[in-house]
């Protein structure tokens, strides 16, 4: 694991502290916490956007793909694959 040095502004601390008190461990696992929650949103919204694919998502998270569905279903994420991608990938198939 890599050492990072970073300021923090004032309510991200606290942010940090409240996470920490909650989950009763120390302030360092709850930023690890929250930066892992926070990629795996930004991660979440660049695949509803179509700019990262199911497969990079899940390299990118280091999830199995299957781990990766189960998580993005859970944060509400709905594929982003449209019925005119289905049916171009259908007729492909069948020609």
């Amino acid at each position: 694991m890599r050492v990072k040095s970073l300021r923090i502004p004032e309510d991200m601390d606290k942010a940090i502290e409240y996470v920490a008190k909650s989950e009763k461990v120390e302030k360092t696992q709850s930023l690890r916490k929250l930066t892992r929650i926070g990629f795996e949103y930004y991660v979440a919204k660049s695949y509803e956007r179509g700019k990262l694919t199911l497969r990079e998502a899940a390299k990118l998270l280091n999830l199995t793909l299957s781990e990766t569905i189960d998580l993005l279903s859970e944060m509400g994420v709905k594929g982003n694959i449209g019925a005119k991608d289905v049916m171009e990938s259908l007729q492909a198939i069948s020609s």
